[in-house]
């Protein structure tokens, strides 16, 4: 591994467990194992620095979506194994990670949370290829439903009210991921939802 990518890589592990306020670039040259200078000269700033991260980090998970995807039966069944990926991530991540970015960096955070029409319009080609598969209802609107879905998720990412009533962030999106499902879905799609829901459970109980 080169010096740039070695970075990188230790600079995800201190931003997703310590958040960017905590993460200094005199920590970052320590974990890495070289200078300050050697760091600087990769990258100018700690600004920089944080961009590639995040930019690393949603290439890295727009191509295990792909595989996932790729080699699930049917669209329900790739949407949990997304939604299973994103909840180990969320619970790995530190709430000082989404709060430091928010304060420190508020353009950056709205270029994370806001590639807003990739997302509605990769959502919706997946729910037409349910409504194919039997799973979605046909008069549902695939525009429509990813569009509501994905600005349910962003309020959701941008609030912390659920913690007034003692809701963990995770579990309320969760609970919006299944009632969205159920929402859209076929007799067949709910038969299929609950397969997945009991299998998800039996696996945590492990």
């Amino acid at each position: 591994m080169d010096i740039k990518e070695r970075i990188i890589t230790e600079s995800n592990r201190m931003l997703m467990s310590m958040g960017p306020a905590s993460m200094t670039m005199d920590n970052v040259a320590h974990a890495c194992g070289i200078s300050k200078r050697t760091l600087y000269e990769t990258f100018p700033d700690k600004r920089t620095l944080i961009e590639e991260c995040l930019h690393r980090h949603h290439e890295a998970k727009n191509a295990e979506v792909k595989e996932i995807f790729d080699n699930a039966d049917n669209c329900f069944e790739a949407m949990f194994n997304v939604y299973s990926r994103a909840r180990a991530m969320y619970d790995n991540t530190s709430v000082a990670f989404i709060n430091d970015i928010k304060r420190l960096y508020p353009d950056i955070f709205e270029q994370h949370i806001n590639n807003e029409k990739v997302t509605v319009n990769g959502l919706a080609a997946v729910l037409r290829k349910a409504q194919d598969e039997g799973l979605v209802i046909k008069r549902i609107n695939p525009d429509i439903a990813a569009y509501l879905f994905v600005v349910s998720m962003r309020e959701l990412h941008k609030s912390n009210r659920g913690e007034q009533y003692g809701f963990k962030q995770a579990d309320l999106f969760e609970h919006v991921f299944i009632s969205f499902l159920r929402g859209v879905a076929t007799i067949k799609g709910i038969e299929i939802i609950e397969y997945l829901e009991k299998r998800q459970h039996n696996q945590s109980q492990k």
